[in-house]
C-alpha cells in the first residue's frame, strides 16, 4: 500500500480559543467544495494529546494513512489536525 497523498490546508484562528468540536466544524465548512463527500479518517487534539486515525495509524507519525488522496486540515500550527478522504 502507497502513502496518502494530502492536500494540506493551514488555518489560523487567532480571533477566538476554539475548542476541538470547534475546530472540526471549522474544517468540515474549509473543505466544503473541495471534497464532494468528505469522510473523517484521522484527527489530532493537541492540547489534549488525542489522535485516532480510522483506517491505519504508523506510530512514527501517528496520522499517516493508505488511502487515494485526501485533505489534511490544520488549524493554528496543528493545534488540531484533520484528515478527510472522499467516499464513493
Amino acid at each position: 500500500m502507497s502513502a496518502m497523498s494530502l492536500d494540506n490546508i493551514r488555518i489560523t484562528a487567532s480571533s477566538c480559543k476554539l475548542d476541538f468540536k470547534q475546530a472540526q466544524r471549522l474544517a468540515e465548512q474549509v473543505i466544503l467544495g473541495m471534497v464532494r463527500t468528505p469522510r473523517l479518517i484521522a484527527w489530532k487534539d493537541s492540547n489534549k494529546g488525542n489522535k485516532q486515525a480510522l483506517l491505519h495509524r504508523e506510530a512514527n507519525v501517528g496520522l499517516s494513512l493508505t488511502q487515494d488522496a485526501g485533505v489534511r486540515v490544520d488549524i493554528n500550527d496543528n493545534e488540531y489536525s484533520f484528515i478527510f478522504t472522499e467516499t464513493e
